[in-house]
């Protein structure tokens, strides 16, 4: 178990590294001998002996070059690097530096662990000399042929050396010039070349599949009658001055004096895709030339070049009456990625000298190539047929494969995207681990008995541009089941009823129980676990049948309990097991009458304050034959629990007024009614609830003293206690020497001559404990007379005392409520006194304050009161006094006279100045004083009913003097006034302008509003 979840960890571990996996160099130099070991793992990481490495994809092409021996990596075969850059294997069509990219699977104990990526360079060993190739001779002479009539400036191209060791655009080219010559070294092309100063180098950079890359540029006008050909030396260097010199033969030749001339000066380009159809109707390219001689010398043929390799003209046609190229086989971008071919254009004049352009036709990659995928799982995991087995503990994030993709095609073409698609609520998760491999991870947790078989899609497509190609595989997840449900009963319980002394041929019971798990996990074995009951029961451990060994007696047992438990095979992880209990009940014959534990029920003590539905205790009978009991009993003030046997009090019990003990039966009756009775007894706990009381015959007591010599008092208890009883004793000692005794009986003493009323103060006493005892305090009178003086003599005397008492104590009533009178009088009079005092003080601000707004009204002349505006103080209240009503304005401005200057729209105040207040009463006012003001009701009846002019004198000089006002105005309708009526009652006069002078005592009157001028 612990190998299986360390194999686990170890995969889920390798999941979540592998998108950061470990990259390493190393370099090996071609031709090594076979086996070489090019690395091993100890030098790129800490290696155990227990792990080792392998190729990632076995049908990668390194595989046939290389092989992995267990840590190390050696050569399988010898390794070329020329042989490599033919077959392009190298990364990216890049062969300079030859680099390879191999990749590996870390494996520990036979478990992937990581990935290891390993660059791998191949070094050359410079091994060859440039080679010069020309196919129309077998001497080591390059022979060229140019016509005297080419013009400067004309190029001729020379075979160029190819070098197996590197790249040939390496190589460096250089001429031995003996004399001058009017030729000089110039690249072909799109090639270029460049000049030592020192010396004649060219520096040349060729394709793989153009050999003309270096040409002879004519730098003078030739003529053959001069000179007829040129010998010159070309020598060819690769990068480590290993050289080859070949001699290059020049002849001039003359014929034509004009070459054909092609249409464009650069070479021909033209990209096709490879998918492009091959045809020989439609043309790829035209190549055109023109020449401008006449006849045979102006017709122009086309060929390739001789040095065209046998493939391009396997694969392209050139017509070489028009120049068009055809193509005649498919393309394929993943072989070929370009081809350049030299094409010659050469009129048909006689010593026609040809002339050379290059076509390029680069590839275009299509996406032509579906999507190949490799499905690799871990070895403990089963997949056969697109199937894939894995155990229903399987936890979550365990990776279940790996999924290698390959497309041919290059760039987004070859770039694929992977995702899974189920309708099954399957839920896995999918991660690019490297490009086109892809992992896939558990996302959830399985339980084959909820779905046994999961299906999806696992679906491949690749980025195309134009089209892109989708791979589908459908695969199937099946859950392999292990033991993980316990056997179910169909019961949670059984219960079983068999009647006693009886014989069971059949079986009692069949238990039955379920697993959920296949196989031997399914398989259940019943047992019998009651070890003690065995030999009264056996069950059948393949059917669960339970049959009865022996005859039952319910007097020795009335109920079993079994245990049985249902066990599965199940081995892994483990056997699961589950336990029901089967209840057995033991029917009995009704034989026996139910009997009660004792032979009679007492119950003492009980308190008589007991409340209702409290319970007193219990009474039990015993049925041998387990019947069910049900209880009764015979008294209404009590009341039983028919199950339980539990007695309750049903109504309020006294002690006092009941018998102390209540006996009673309580019936026990089974089912079948067989039946016995008990007798109960309930004796009551008295409560000493009250005090005692005395009787009301001896609370006055006439006594003869001539004729009796002792009295006995009588007292009463309401409890009825046993334990209690009455005792009196005196409280204070008494006149007469009377002596008390504890049962209630006065002594007198003969030596004594009592006569008159006498009260003794008794204590009477219950003497009960239970809860405690309770005092009564009376007091009793005694009359003693006597035969001389009699009861009436005695009678009259005391009514006499208490009239005198009665008049006495009416006496100290009336003297208490006069004082109390006194009292209220006397603060009356100091609060109206204070109240008098306040008036006047009030009364004295009053002539000192005056009002105004900010307009001059009380001046010495003659004032306009037409723009006097009459205003309400909306502060003051009909309730309140005269000092708030009319004198209560904050807008009152009052200034006193300054040397004579009066400021503009203020009043202003000397020692003769007057104040006038006008305020609106309800009642018409009658002024009888020496200095008055007349009134009268208004016409209108309005509110403005009492319009009183008062004017008070400065008292503040102490200078009475009347005060002039003369009110001058032209509309006699001013905004306080109703009509000229209102306004004569103010001035006195029917006059417009009008003088008066009045003085008047206010003080009786109260302002109900009041307006300020």
């Amino acid at each position: 178990m612990m190998i299986r979840i360390f194999i686990l960890f170890n995969i889920y571990y390798i999941s979540l590294t592998l998108s950061s996996r470990l990259k390493y160099r190393e370099s090996v130099t071609e031709n090594v001998e076979l086996y070489h070991t090019i690395t091993s793992l100890d030098k790129m990481i800490s290696v155990n002996y227990q792990q080792s490495i392998e190729f990632l994809n076995i049908n990668s092409p390194y595989t046939t070059y290389f092989l992995v021996d267990g840590q190390k990596l050696r050569t399988s075969r010898l390794i070329d690097r020329e042989e490599f850059c033919r077959i392009k294997l190298c990364e990216n069509s890049q062969c300079h530096p030859c680099e390879i990219y191999m990749d590996f699977v870390l494996k520990e104990n036979g478990q992937p662990r990581d990935i290891i990526s390993l660059i791998l360079t191949i070094e050359d060993v410079n091994e060859y000399r440039p080679q010069f190739s020309d196919n129309s001779r077998n001497d080591q002479t390059i022979h060229l042929n140019i016509s005297e009539g080419v013009p400067v400036g004309h190029i001729l191209p020379i075979p160029s050396a190819t070098d197996k060791d590197g790249e040939d655009d390496e190589l460096v080219y250089w001429i031995d010039k003996n004399k001058k010559i009017p030729f000089e070294l110039v690249s072909f092309g799109s090639n270029q070349i460049g000049i030592n100063p020192y010396r004649h180098i060219y520096i040349l950079y060729t394709s793989l599949c153009f050999y003309f890359g270096v040409a002879l540029n004519v730098t003078g006008p030739l003529d053959r009658e001069l000179e007829d050909f040129y010998e010159l030396q070309l020598t060819a260097s690769d990068r480590e001055n290993l050289t080859t010199t070949i001699s290059v033969h020049i002849s001039i030749s003359d014929i034509n004096d004009n070459v054909p001339i092609f249409d464009q000066v650069n070479p021909y380009i033209i990209n096709i895709s490879e998918n492009t159809q091959p045809s020989l109707t439609k043309s790829l390219l035209r190549i055109h030339a023109f020449d401008n001689d006449s006849n045979d010398n102006s017709r122009i043929t086309y060929n390739f070049s001789s040095q065209v390799s046998e493939l391009i003209r396997q694969t392209f046609q050139l017509n070489s009456q028009t120049g068009e190229l055809f193509l005649l086989q498919a393309l394929d971008y993943e072989q070929y990625k370009e081809y350049r071919m030299p094409i010659k254009a050469q009129d048909s004049g006689p010593v026609s000298v040809p002339v050379y352009t290059l076509v390029i036709i680069n590839i275009e990659d299509e996406n032509d190539n579906k999507p190949v995928t490799n499905i690799r799982t871990s070895e403990y995991f089963q997949f056969n047929n697109n199937t894939l087995y894995i155990s229903e503990e399987t936890p979550i994030n365990t990776l279940l494969m790996h999924v290698i993709v390959q497309d041919l095609d290059s760039n987004l073409n070859g770039k694929v995207q992977c995702w899974i698609e189920s309708s099954d609520y399957l839920k896995l998760n999918i991660t690019n681990a490297l490009n086109n491999m892809f992992s896939i991870y558990t996302s959830q947790l399985f339980d084959r008995e909820q779905q046994s078989t999961y299906s999806f899609h696992l679906i491949i497509e690749d980025f195309g541009l134009k089209i892109r190609h989708r791979v589908k595989h459908d695969l199937r997840l099946v859950i392999n089941d292990i033991n993980d449900n316990p056997p179910i009963f169909i019961q949670s319980y059984y219960n079983l009823t068999i009647e006693e002394e009886q014989d069971y041929e059949q079986a009692l019971i069949r238990f039955e129980a379920n697993d959920k798990d296949l196989n031997e996990s399914s398989q259940i074995t019943y047992e019998l676990m009651s070890n003690e009951y065995k030999y009264l029961f056996y069950l059948n451990e393949d059917t669960g049948e339970l049959f009865l060994r022996e005859k039952l007696d319910r007097e020795i047992k009335s109920h079993y309990d079994l245990i049985v438990r249902a066990h599965d095979h199940g081995k892994y992880p483990s056997q699961l097991h589950t336990d029901v209990i089967c209840y057995i009940k033991i029917l009995d014959k009704n034989e026996y009458k139910p009997e009660f534990e004792k032979e009679m029920y007492l119950f003492h003590g009980i308190s008589e304050t007991i409340s209702i539905n409290t319970s007193i205790g219990f009474v039990k009978a015993i049925d041998r034959d387990k019947n069910l009991i049900i209880y009764s009993i015979s008294s209404s003030n009590f009341k039983i629990d028919s199950l339980t046997g539990e007695i309750f009090v049903n109504k309020q019990l006294d002690y006092d007024a009941n018998d102390s003990c209540e006996n009673l039966f309580v019936t026990a009756k089974n089912q079948d009614g067989l039946n016995s009775s008990c007798p109960v007894e309930i004796c009551l706990q008295p409560i000493n609830e009250y005090p005692p009381e005395l009787h009301i015959e001896s609370r006055l007591i006439y006594v003869n003293i001539d004729n009796t010599s002792f009295i006995h008092m009588h007292a009463f208890d309401r409890d009825r206690s046993p334990l209690s009883f009455l005792s009196f004793r005196l409280e204070k000692s008494s006149k007469c020497n009377l002596t008390c005794s504890s049962n209630g009986t006065i002594y007198m003493d003969k030596n004594e001559h009592c006569i008159g009323i006498i009260d003794l103060f008794v204590s009477i006493d219950d003497n009960d404990r239970y809860p405690s005892s309770k005092t009564t305090n009376e007091t009793i009178r005694l009359v003693f007379y006597s035969n001389i003086i009699s009861l009436q003599q005695i009678l009259f005397s005391s009514n006499y005392k208490f009239t005198i008492e009665i008049i006495i104590i009416t006496i100290i009533l009336i003297l208490i409520i006069c004082i109390f009178c006194l009292i209220v009088y006397v603060v009356y009079r100091h609060r109206r006194q204070i109240s008098l005092s306040k008036s006047t003080q009030l009364n004295n601000i009053k002539d000192q304050i005056g009002f105004t707004e900010n307009h001059g009204l009380l001046n010495d002349g003659p004032v306009d009161v037409t723009n006097i505006k009459l205003k309400p103080n909306t502060n003051s209240d009909t309730s309140s006094s005269f000092n708030d009503s009319c004198y209560g304005s904050s807008e009152t401005d009052v200034y006193h006279h300054l040397s004579g200057n009066k400021l503009a729209g203020k009043i202003l105040i000397s020692s003769n100045d007057k104040y006038i207040i006008l305020c609106k009463d309800q009642n018409n006012i009658n002024h009888d004083e020496t200095n008055s003001s007349s009134s009268s009701s208004s016409p209108n009846g309005n509110n403005n009913s009492n319009l009183i002019t008062r004017y008070q004198s400065n008292n503040r000089t102490g200078i009475v003097q009347a005060y002039h006002t003369q009110i001058k105005s032209p509309n006699q309708n001013l905004e306080f006034f109703q009509n000229n009526n209102e306004l004569k009652k103010v001035t006195g006069s029917t006059a417009t302008t009008t003088t008066t002078t009045t003085t008047f005592n206010y003080r009786n009157n109260t302002p109900l509003n009041e307006y300020y001028l």
